[in-house]
């Protein structure tokens, strides 16, 4: 018999000219922020660097989406990011430069080339790089986390895993049969899209068709053009078992630390059988894998830290009275049992009758999307329980906790604002980065002109006068317009504390 001969994408030119071709999308990823990394630093027992004073570096940051909203967050702390690619690296330095930071920079250089200065860096973010890459850039990659992260740093990496990669590698093999030779990237995207419907199409209409390539191929068709085009049609992208990238990272003297996503880590959703037997592995570096095996996962965001520090490997709860958590909480009381149930973001839930506890989530529920210390929660002998179960929360993706909490007001001051990236993305579209460093999609026209505004130079009065159209709308209703968006921009967490 003939082997087979694989399909794969053959490169067509340098990343550099694609990601210049087709810009990635300016975003900003929670995961990655310095408070996120530090706070589950901390819950392993490390000290890690403060983020209000850190120094951070981003590997492949593009056009500053990441980098820019912390740095005018966080402005006693520094950041650099790199990307070989020219076109996002001149966007990011000239939007810099319009928002008046100077406490990042970026450089136009690869990974393999990069110097970091002797001082080093207490986090590294590489989000997107590297499943993307080739084998000698990941090498240089974990090189470079290894020689640049501080003492008590952490180096985040996402990498697209397996085994739920699979299923997305069989779709890449057959998008590059029926791309074949084109090369323009909307010609490319289009045709793409065109594929990945039929497949979905033909699942959709035909029961004997239907497998479980529709709803993979109805997801990556539901990607904006630029996340297509660089993640699934890109040149490289291969993924990897959680072992063979710890492997890897620890020949480079690091040490897997956490996930960015605590949630991720736990095996609550699992029957209590299935519980059973992964906590029964006594290796928690192979329990995660067989829990990447049964969760079927496709996409890792891992933390590492230096191989020669000693971590808790069970986080403690004492750990948590240090901390502020935050949550946006929902929650209903069944008159007949006494229980409550909480609700948060997704499928997030839990549901008590413990007096304390109910009393906790609605404190916290009712202060979003501002933190409360944990330390103020309760009574020093209250404490641990609230420390306990705000830890199992966590666990369960109902809460967050902080090591640096976001300064954000719940409602609009006499004089609001928000931060100069929130101003200058209203002013040029629809997506904004909130205070927590998420993003906020702000659809109404007026909302976007009113957050535009808001540089903490104007007060009610003043905002009416600028948002006058000619009359068109009555001076009470558009008042009354104003002060929703403002309720909306204060709920979204966008609206920054009054400077002191």
């Amino acid at each position: 018999m003939v082997a087979a001969a694989s399909i794969a994408f053959v490169p067509r030119a340098s990343d550099a000219s694609s990601y210049d071709a087709v810009l990635y999308p300016a975003r900003p990823f929670v995961q990655t922020h310095p408070d996120r990394l530090a706070t589950l630093a901390t819950l392993f027992g490390l000290k890690p660097p403060r983020p209000g004073v850190c120094r951070v570096l981003e590997l492949g940051c593009g056009a500053g989406g990441n980098l820019l909203p912390m740095a005018a967050a966080l402005p006693g702390a520094t950041f650099a990011g790199i990307d070989n690619a020219s076109v996002p690296i001149a966007r990011a330095r000239s939007l810099a430069e319009r928002l008046g930071l100077s406490n990042v920079h970026f450089d136009e250089i690869s990974i393999e080339e990069y110097e970091p200065p002797a001082e080093g860096f207490d986090y590294v973010i590489a989000h997107g790089v590297y499943s993307w890459v080739t084998d000698p850039v990941r090498d240089a990659l974990l090189t470079l986390c290894a020689r640049a992260v501080s003492r008590h740093g952490v180096a985040y990496v996402s990498y697209n895993a397996l085994p739920g990669g699979h299923l997305r590698q069989a779709l890449r093999e057959m998008l590059a049969f029926h791309l074949g030779e084109i090369s323009a990237p909307d010609e490319r995207i289009a045709a793409a899209r065109g594929f990945l419907g039929l497949l979905n199409a033909a699942g959709e209409s035909d029961d004997d068709l239907a497998t479980r390539l529709g709803p993979e191929a109805r997801e990556l068709f539901d990607h904006d053009d630029a996340l297509l085009f660089h993640d699934t049609l890109a040149d490289f992208n291969r993924p990897f078992y959680f072992h063979d990238f710890i492997a890897r990272a620890e020949a480079h003297g690091l040490q897997f630390l956490s996930e960015a996503q605590f949630s991720e880590m736990q095996v609550g959703a699992l029957s209590r059988s299935l519980q059973r037997k992964l906590l029964a592995i006594p290796d928690p570096l192979r329990r995660e894998q067989y829990l990447d095996f049964l969760k079927e996962r496709k996409f890792r965001q891992t933390l590492l830290c230096h191989a020669d520090c000693t971590l808790d490997g069970t986080p403690r709860p004492e750990t948590l009275r240090a901390l502020a958590v935050s949550a946006a909480l929902r929650w209903k009381a069944d008159e007949q049992s006494g229980r409550v149930t909480f609700v948060g973001p997704g499928n997030a839930h839990v549901i008590t009758d413990h007096p304390l506890v109910v009393r906790t989530l609605e404190t916290i529920g009712r202060g979003w999307p501002s933190p409360v210390w944990i330390a103020q929660l309760g009574s020093e002998g209250e404490l641990p329980a609230i420390c306990d179960a705000l830890l199992r929360c966590f666990g369960a993706n109902l809460v967050r906790l902080h090591v640096h909490p976001p300064l954000v007001s719940t409602i609009a001051p006499e004089r609001p604002r928000v931060s100069p990236v929130a101003r200058l993305e209203a002013a040029t579209g629809t997506m904004l980065t909130t205070v927590r460093h998420t993003h906020y999609q702000l659809d109404d026209d007026l909302g976007r002109r009113v957050a535009a505004l808001l540089d903490g130079t104007r007060d009610r009065p003043a905002l009416l006068a600028a948002l006058q159209d000619d009359g068109a709308s009555a001076d009470d209703d558009l008042a009354a317009a104003i002060d929703a968006s403002l309720a909306r921009l204060a709920g979204a967490g966008l609206l920054l504390c009054d400077e002191p």
